[in-house]
């Protein structure tokens, strides 16, 4: 991909596994290329290097959106900003980032660890601070990190002789985080009430949207859309189908949304110590790549080709795959979309592009 192409918009998938185990896979992360302005959406392992392997430069990021908290998505969210510190546009670049505020900001009251599932044998890791959102994860990794910046500060980042000091104690910060507020009846027990999509972002390239999705326990856990001049973009996050994806999808062009062959996923753990527990998460918090049918006391559960010719989508773009490691076959992946879903369907892998004017796709390398 061209990173100086100042016109057009393009969707650069920079990693596509799903989950934290190390796999064959970069960690998820997305970015939005329009006009030459780049957006991000989430921040999986090896997002730096990915970057710099699609050809992007860092002082074209206005933005960063962050799905969720769970560690496979912000794995590399603060390492993304220092290592790229001497790439920074220091006179003019800010980059806002938006993501989750604090998961006990609404409750319930009548749970013992607010914000948290109430599993009474669980301990308590930092008890002061227990479910930090975005904002208070950007000051706890700039207050792990004080000797680097400290460091730096007194040797190699300084420009006429002032230090390039980026977290806005001294002069523009680098980046700018902020806590998405969410309805005041959303919380880990209802943490995907029906609701209006949020108003986020907005500059003279896009215009952002979030809502709450499914991905219990998680909460907050978002969906976004973006508008732009070429089309629009909604990238799901991690999800079950949910009616408030399906609200803030209608009609896109693309759908970037996350899959999961439910079945070979759950196999993987049969017979280990963690195999109900990853069975109930990956079956009530993810979408299948193909319906799974209703049965007895059990509601249908829309595959993501069902969920894209629902909402009316142009393209689906398949991200965030388990498993990826080619155990289940891009084929299958394929097929099973493409018989529930009447547009283009996309497999995605690492540093691939899509045109949003052509919806077409080519591999991306330096």
């Amino acid at each position: 991909m061209d990173s100086t192409k100042d016109s057009g918009a393009q969707l650069v998938l920079l990693g596509t596994q799903s989950g934290p185990i190390p796999g064959t896979r970069a960690g998820i992360a997305t970015a939005l290329v329009v006009d030459g302005a780049i957006y991000l959406v989430d921040a999986g392992s090896g997002l730096p290097r990915q970057f710099f392997s699609a050809g992007l430069e860092f002082s074209r990021v206005r933005g960063m959106f962050i799905t969720h908290l769970h560690s496979d998505h912000v794995a590399d969210y603060f390492n993304f900003f220092s290592l790229n510190w001497t790439n920074w546009d220091f006179h003019r670049q800010t980059v806002e980032v938006y993501g989750p505020g604090r998961a006990d900001a609404t409750g319930p009251d009548d749970s013992g660890t607010p914000g948290l599932p109430s599993t009474p044998d669980a301990p308590l890791v930092a008890p002061e601070l227990p479910t930090p959102g975005i904002t208070d994860l950007t000051r706890l990794s700039i207050a792990a990190h004080a000797y680097d910046l400290n460091q730096r500060l007194r040797s190699t980042r300084r420009v006429g002789g002032r230090a390039l000091e980026f977290t806005g104690l001294d002069g523009r910060p680098m980046l700018r985080s902020h806590d998405i507020t969410v309805p005041t009846d959303a919380n880990v027990a209802v943490p995907c009430p029906p609701m209006a999509p949020i108003s986020v972002y907005a500059d003279d390239k896009v215009t952002v949207t979030a809502t709450l999705v499914q991905h219990p326990p998680v909460f907050p856990a978002f969906a976004f859309r973006f508008e732009t001049a070429y089309g629009s973009v909604v990238f799901s996050g991690d999800t079950a189908p949910c009616k408030n994806l399906a609200e803030l999808a209608q009609g896109t062009d693309v759908l970037v949304n996350e899959v999961m062959a439910v079945d070979p996923a759950v196999a993987r753990f049969a017979g280990t110590p963690l195999y109900e527990s990853m069975a109930r998460q990956f079956t009530d918090a993810h979408t299948p790549h193909r319906t799974r049918p209703a049965g007895p006391g059990v509601a249908e559960v829309p595959g993501v080709g069902a969920l894209a010719q629902r909402v009316g989508a142009r393209s689906l773009v398949l991200t965030h795959i388990y498993p990826g490691d080619g155990s289940v076959p891009d084929e299958e992946f394929q097929t099973a979309a493409a018989e529930e879903f009447a547009g283009s369907v996309v497999v995605g892998h690492d540093l691939m592009s899509l045109d949003l004017r052509r919806s077409t796709t080519t591999s991306s390398a330096r």
